[in-house]
């Protein structure tokens, strides 16, 4: 099925507001995701190719009722085109209709903390360390206030701090789902700013879950100059708005390789893979802080976390399918990828 951009792009968000129920589903209409519909387009699936790997991201979009019907259009459709299917960051939900269906493999890469904003009180009143840091970007003149759509995606400063908060990571920009590049992408987002006197020091950036009633913190940084606290008090300000709105559910998104969710349905993946994320865990921390990020997190003491799943469409997972993957987010050929670290850190 063929659709102009804007016909495609309505179809898809009114796809999206009717039937997602994975934190991630909104992030399908991100630049750079490809837009798969259903024959009937009442279902749509959100995808990168690499190679002849088809990266899904999350699940289908769709009444729950016809998951396995469209998850088996898809497949099809992929099959006829030589290609493989890969589902990145898949709930327990969806893992059962694909052991329904079975021919597929399964392995758990990390965990999905969440809050009922309306407890957010009793965490803060709990945790004096967590009040010290709200209190010290307080005293240091820090404010947080919601930008208007509008004004965000027309504010330099607000890309100024994205642009510093880029440079000093490690690696390149990555894609996918973590796709940086989403101001443009605002009209349903929500905007939290954190500013010294007219000065925007920070951000945080929520998406919607519209059908479970809450937000996913989906992209949040600070320039080197924020005080520390800056974004503890960003997150203090999002979850008392959301708290008051009466909104019942919010995450902070993937832990990679987190296993604080324990495995849910079936077993953690092959042995082969398990080693490598591991390996990855305790060594590729100087690159992507997988310990720093879970910590961070966690500090904020979650009420609960669901186990995330990636899972292909055979019997056994195989290395090119772990390629395919970090295709996706390096959004470039790994080789140009890597090149591409190297320069940035030895540069």
């Amino acid at each position: 099925m063929s659709l102009q951009p804007a016909a495609e792009f309505s179809l898809a968000r009114d796809i999206v507001f009717a039937h997602s129920w994975n934190p991630i589903a909104y992030q399908v209409l991100n630049p750079g995701i490809q837009h798969w519909f259903s024959q009937r387009q009442d279902a749509l699936i959100g995808y990168v190719t690499c190679g002849r790997v088809r990266v899904v991201a999350g699940a289908p979009i769709c009444d729950p009722a016809r998951m396995r019907q469209v998850a088996t259009e898809f497949e099809c459709g992929a099959k006829r085109s030589n290609e493989r299917v890969c589902y990145f960051h898949v709930g327990p939900r969806f893992v059962r209709v694909l052991r329904e269906m079975g021919d597929h493999s399964l392995a758990c890469i990390g965990s999905l903390p969440h809050w009922n904003p309306a407890n957010w009180r009793v965490i803060v009143k709990a945790d004096a360390s967590l009040r010290y840091q709200i209190a010290r970007a307080r005293n240091k003149a820090i404010v947080v206030c919601e930008m208007t759509p509008n004004d965000a995606a027309q504010d330099r400063q607000l890309h100024c701090v994205r642009e510093e908060w880029l440079r000093r990571k490690h690696l390149p920009p990555l894609h996918f789902l973590t796709e940086p590049e989403i101001f443009g992408e605002l009209a349903d987002r929500r905007i939290f700013v954190a500013k010294r006197h007219r000065r925007i020091l920070g951000y945080l950036l929520c998406t919607p879950m519209p059908n479970l009633n809450g937000w996913l913190f989906e992209q949040w940084a600070h320039h080197c100059d924020a005080p520390l606290g800056t974004s503890e008090l960003l997150v203090h300000s999002a979850m008392s708005t959301f708290a008051g709105e009466g909104c019942s559910k919010v995450t902070m998104g993937l832990t990679p390789l987190s296993s604080r969710a324990g495995i849910a349905l079936g077993r953690p993946g092959p042995l082969w893979l398990q080693l490598l994320l591991c390996f990855m865990r305790w060594t590729a921390n100087l690159l992507y802080n997988f310990r720093g990020l879970e910590h961070y997190k966690h500090k904020f003491r979650p009420h609960g976390f669901e186990p995330v799943y990636v899972a292909m469409n055979n019997r056994h997972f195989e290395p090119g399918s772990v390629l395919a993957i970090a295709r996706a987010f390096a959004g470039s050929p790994l080789q140009l990828f890597a090149w591409r670290t190297l320069k940035k850190n030895l540069g």
